[in-house]
């Protein structure tokens, strides 16, 4: 493992303003993977898009840890929607319509 791919969950917490609970509840609903194979738990430099957003949802909107979760999991829903309408109009597009 490469120190330098992963932050600590403390140091995150620190850097955002959240409380640690937070982002272990998120890790709970497993939203985002913590590596605690060491001493201090580490979060991946690739976790750490999602988690800011899931932050901001909870500081700006003031949604709950359990109110992140449905909201993450509609936005993912959303995502795969428009994924699917793209590569529909792409087949679209080669009919020339």
């Amino acid at each position: 493992m490469k120190q330098e791919n992963y932050i600590s969950v403390k140091t995150f917490c620190q850097h955002h303003g959240v409380k640690e609970s937070f982002v272990y509840s998120m890790y709970e609903f497993e939203l985002l993977q913590i590596d605690d194979s060491t001493e201090e738990a580490l979060l991946s430099m690739d976790e750490l898009p999602i988690l800011e957003k899931m932050v901001r949802l909870h500081k700006e909107l003031d949604i709950n840890p359990e109110g992140v979760q449905a909201v993450y999991h509609l936005l993912q829903q959303v995502e795969g929607l428009q994924e699917e309408v793209a590569a529909l109009k792409r087949k679209l597009d080669r009919f020339d319509l």
